[in-house]
């Protein structure tokens, strides 16, 4: 994070200069109408091609030019980059095992079920196939979808780490090490094509193989396979709720509630589609619908971090400071990788009148969102008002 004063409405540029090349790397311009006052940004540590920046010495020249062309002296300052340790990529896919699912495949329910893995990949090397279900990595239960993608983030690349799965109702360790996430991941497509060809009824392998399409940013295509699957599976809770997933990809908003509608009529206690449910009511502005599906979420999964973190966000929008500032701090604790549990907190204490706490807490998030857009729109809505 990056902040300074300006006396007057300006323009503020920010060129970042390496020490050791002794060239600029990154120039930043902010928008043209920055009134008078507090002035933040948040700068990511990529050159202006994209490239992650080395670690190492740097320094940043700020200028800021006025409405009549004025410019204002440089100021400069050193500062010195360390990178944080990189993420682990998974390489397989992986369903949460729902209890349909599971019914269905005979086993217990809860965990992740695998349902693709890379050939000769890491999880192959720590003794798992498809058909297991992952029940802990690196000492982390990830019996629900929110304890799952907490673990994800926490996950460490190059690091052997323990890995805990079942294969039928016989438990299993192995350790995993995975590459860096910025590896890409694996085409799973042609695996699909196949394990859905030989198994066209498994609701596990046809909500992977969709939810691959979507990942891949082809929702046609993942609606061509819905439109695939047996009548009684499009019509039951996961298949709904899968219908939701795809609307929501293509911007149909009203489409998608009613899916997740549908989905959670089946099946109340069904998590991924009342999750899914209370961001389509935030996004339509019904933000007080929003708090009670948000509530039903935590409630099915308390690991969530996403949920308690977007229910913090209803609450705070309905003015219900006290539950926003437990929903938010929760938020945090169980994922303390997580930039929308501090956010939500620094919006709480901000609105409660605690603005030395819950600018912290804003700074906190920030610094840990890769969303160069929506932390810019974060910073002038709710940051530059509140901070000097």
């Amino acid at each position: 994070m990056l902040g300074l004063i300006s006396s007057c409405d300006a323009t503020v540029t920010i060129r970042i200069t390496s020490v050791k090349e002794k060239k600029v790397v990154r120039t930043i311009t902010g928008r043209q109408d920055h009134a008078a006052g507090p002035v933040w940004f948040l700068v990511q540590a990529v050159t202006d091609q994209g490239y992650q920046l080395a670690p190492g010495r740097y320094s940043a020249a700020i200028t800021a030019t006025g409405a009549r062309g004025t410019a204002s002296r440089v100021l400069k300052r050193p500062f010195t980059l360390t990178l944080t340790p990189p993420r682990g990529r998974l390489d397989g896919y992986v369903v949460p095992n729902l209890p349909a699912i599971a019914r269905q495949l005979k086993i217990s329910p809860g965990g992740q079920l695998v349902t693709a893995v890379a050939a000769k990949g890491n999880l192959v090397t720590a003794g798992v196939r498809r058909g297991d279900v992952i029940t802990k990595v690196n000492g982390l239960d990830v019996i629900t979808p929110g304890q799952w993608t907490a673990a994800l983030k926490a996950l460490p690349a190059d690091t052997p780490v323990p890995i805990e799965y079942r294969r039928g109702a016989e438990v299993r360790m192995g350790t995993l090490q995975v590459p860096p996430d910025w590896n890409p991941a694996p085409d799973y497509a042609k695996t699909f094509t196949v394990l859905v060809r030989r198994n066209p009824r498994t609701l596990g392998f046809l909500l992977a193989s969709a939810r691959d399409r979507l990942d891949a940013g082809k929702p046609a295509e993942a609606q061509a396979q819905f439109d695939t699957w047996p009548a009684g599976l499009r019509a039951t809770a996961i298949g709904q709720m899968l219908r939701g997933e795809i609307l929501i990809a293509r911007d149909d908003l009203k489409g998608a509630l009613a899916a997740y509608g549908a989905a959670t009529a089946k099946d109340p206690a069904l998590a991924p589609a009342l999750l899914g449910q209370g961001l389509v009511l935030t996004r339509l502005e019904r933000t007080g619908d929003a708090v009670p599906v948000f509530q039903a979420t935590v409630a099915a999964d308390p690991g969530n971090a996403v949920a308690n973190a977007f229910l913090a966000y209803a609450l705070v929008a309905t003015k219900q400071y006290d539950g926003a500032i437990a929903a938010a701090t929760e938020a945090a604790r169980l994922d303390p990788n997580y930039e929308d549990g501090p956010i939500a907190l620094g919006l709480a204490l901000i609105a409660t009148g605690e603005k030395a706490k819950g600018v912290a807490q804003l700074k906190k998030g920030l610094l840990q969102m890769a969303d160069q857009k929506r932390a810019d729109q974060l910073i002038a809505e709710n940051l530059e008002p509140n901070a000097a």
